[in-house]
């Protein structure tokens, strides 16, 4: 298995960025570009190169450990999982209630994820979080997101809202309701765990947006 790393990155939040460095693997790295052309960036030229039998997303307000990386990997080999992840905090505020949202709860109609209380699963209130490690889930916010070839192939990498041009979001929903619609499951292993930055440098995320920076890309080789 030789994984690429793909960091959609509108953002440069230090505590994120000083771990991306310490993870031996190669790195596709967008900077400051939207999110359709980032994410559109990071599927072609992980395509394009065939000696990357997986895309792993390391969104850049996740903090990713190599470790969790490795536990991914192993499950992926032990079990032909086509996509898996690990878990996070919802924000900072709720640390105890996970990106993450039990199989069966999920509308895939709805162009937007469920938000409300109760949606999404929780460590000690209802849903609660399953026993088990390893378990399959209706959705995942992208928590280091593991992804095969072959499923980056069938998906359509598109964002389940569209606001305008090229103005595109809820990636990870709509990952789900690809994954829904192919009948592949999406897994997930809580002892991975990534400690989600969401609100932090949110401002610079959303001038991002706009395509008003100067955005680029580079091809770490860290293997």
């Amino acid at each position: 298995m030789n994984p690429m790393l793909f960091m959609p990155s509108p953002r440069d939040i230090p505590d994120v960025k000083k771990l991306w460095h310490k993870l031996p693997y190669d790195k596709f790295i967008v900077k400051y570009k939207p999110q359709l052309e980032s994410y559109t960036n990071g599927r072609e030229f992980f395509l394009k190169h065939d000696e990357y039998t997986h895309l792993i997303i390391c969104p850049d307000d996740l903090e990713i450990h190599g470790e969790g990386i490795e536990q991914l990997i192993e499950d992926v080999e032990k079990y032909d999982y086509q996509t898996i992840s690990g878990i996070c905090n919802i924000d900072e505020s709720q640390m105890d209630t996970y990106a993450i949202q039990p199989l069966g709860s999920c509308n895939y109609k709805n162009n937007q994820v469920a938000v409300n209380y109760g949606a999404w699963y929780m460590k000690e209130k209802k849903p609660i979080i399953p026993e088990n490690n390893i378990f399959e889930v209706g959705h995942s916010g992208f928590c280091c997101q593991i992804i095969s070839r072959e499923l980056m192939k069938k998906v359509s990498w598109r964002g389940a809202t569209r606001t305008g041009i090229n103005m595109e979001g809820n990636f990870d929903w709509q990952f789900s309701r690809d994954c829904n619609k192919l009948g592949v499951p999406i897994m997930v292993d809580k002892r991975v765990f990534g400690y989600h930055r969401r609100t932090e440098q949110y401002d610079k995320a959303k001038i991002v947006k706009t395509g008003k920076i100067n955005g680029y890309s580079v091809w770490i080789k860290d293997r």
